[in-house]
């Protein structure tokens, strides 16, 4: 039988397609690179990712993908994109695996698990900010349901642990002017992602509230990210 890493080279840009294709749902992407640009560095991206399987699969070295998840991460937060956003893209790359018939426990699939798992920060405050993310979001759709429809709520969760993803990238890199750029980018972004009323600064406070004492760092980060905001309205 024809060897995993060769079937899927044969296969690869159909592939690559499939993964990303989901992608293009979200407007975050025409916003933020423009039309042209997004579409070209996201097809782009998608079969990089899918090269690297290759590899990975030929060496029978998870170890390749997990280094280039590492790798890519860096690159990616660097042009205002985020941990959560690479790992879309890698459950993306999953999904279309499995339609193809590489689903849990097949090597393709097993390879992408641990580039995913591989985004995991390894300890300190990004670490258990990651940890808490789902809880947290909750806890902040909670305290907003004021503002929501129930349809919105599964959506607005979501859109917190992107936040809280950035937050836990910048944490990571000690960089607090990653996530000042992302907020005073983001602001006006806001609107189109359709919650009526709820205003972007209200989210950022909700978040701040919930991190309460067990996330100091990320707190002050946060807070230090909104008063540059402010800044530049004033």
């Amino acid at each position: 039988m024809e060897k995993p890493s060769r079937q899927l080279a044969a296969r690869a840009d159909a592939i690559a397609q499939a993964s990303v294709e989901p992608m293009y749902q979200d407007p975050f992407w025409e916003a933020r690179y423009g039309p042209e640009r997004a579409r070209r560095f996201g097809d782009e991206d998608a079969r990089f990712h899918v090269r690297y399987l290759v590899q990975s699969l030929d060496e029978q070295r998870p170890s390749v993908m997990e280094g280039y998840a590492r790798w890519l991460r860096t690159l990616l937060v660097s042009r205002g994109m985020s941990t959560f956003h690479l790992d879309a893209n890698f459950a993306g790359l999953a999904s279309a695996l499995e339609a193809e018939g590489w689903g849990p426990g097949t090597e393709p699939y097993e390879h992408v698990r641990a580039a995913r798992e591989a985004l995991r920060y390894p300890e300190g405050p990004s670490r258990t900010l990651q940890d808490d993310a789902a809880e947290l979001s909750r806890a902040a759709t909670a305290r907003l349901a004021l503002y929501l429809t129930q349809e919105d709520r599964p959506r607005l969760e979501e859109e917190l642990r992107l936040q809280l993803s950035y937050l836990a990238d910048a944490l990571d890199a000690d960089k607090p002017e990653l996530m000042a750029d992302h907020v005073r980018w983001y602001v006006g972004f806001w609107p189109r992602r359709g919650f009526g009323l709820l205003a972007f600064p209200t989210v950022l406070g909700m978040l701040k509230a919930v991190l309460g004492g067990r996330h100091p760092q990320a707190r002050a980060l946060l807070a230090t990210a909104g008063v540059s905001w402010e800044e530049t309205r004033s």
